[in-house]
């Protein structure tokens, strides 16, 4: 531990009393801090709320060969992604930034990135982009690629682009309002239905 564990305790504490205070807002939006939160961890359950849509195929009359084949979208109002934990390790807090590992909230397993949503940034510059990546260099476990995670300042990509230099901006909460940002906030589950699969996408509504 590179923090005094004295100073490391003061600092969760002040971090989890932010969230406790800014519950309202959290819950808003499909945030809940669980009771399982305890130093120097903290459990947040996100709750996904975007109706998902259905593609459904139409096929139209094109060449005799190859028939144009359109989709119809249909919302299914009663079915969403699925609810996530983000298990965030406050050690070296705020030497370092959050580590932050995504759980199963049933039985707090590691999930695996094949059946994970996906998460999206949008940038005008780089338009929208994938920032829930498969395999961290360090961990190699699915990772959040964004400011304000451990895995993402400690990337060999991102050395030049140090946590030190956002953490008097950036706290618990923000970072919280980040994830759901990237993850829930800006993406819309899509499944696909076609003759002889299905396909699931994420789509993203582009915003600044």
């Amino acid at each position: 531990m590179r923090v005094d564990p004295e100073v490391n305790r003061l600092k969760f504490d002040r971090e989890v009393g932010v969230l406790v205070n800014q519950r309202p807002t959290l819950e808003s939006r499909g945030i809940v801090m669980l009771s399982s939160t305890s130093y120097p961890y903290v459990d947040l359950l996100f709750v996904p709320r975007h109706p998902m849509q259905a593609g459904v195929p139409m096929t139209q009359a094109g060449s005799i060969l190859l028939p144009q084949v359109q989709l119809m979208m249909v919302q299914v109002p009663s079915l969403a992604g699925s609810a996530f934990k983000a298990h965030l390790d406050l050690t070296d807090y705020d030497l370092r930034a959050p580590s932050l590992e995504f759980r199963d909230p049933w039985n707090d397993n590691l999930l695996p990135y094949p059946t994970m949503f996906r998460a999206l940034e949008f940038e005008a510059d780089r338009k929208v982009h994938v920032v829930l990546l498969d395999d961290h260099p360090s961990t190699h476990k699915p990772f959040l690629c964004i400011r304000g995670i451990r895995e993402y300042h400690e990337h060999p990509q991102h050395s030049g682009d140090d946590w030190l230099l956002y953490r008097g901006e950036m706290n618990l909460f923000s970072i919280a309002m980040s994830i759901w940002r990237v993850s829930i906030d800006l993406v819309h589950p899509l499944v696909i239905m076609q003759p002889n699969q299905v396909q699931v996408q994420w789509i993203s509504e582009e915003k600044v």
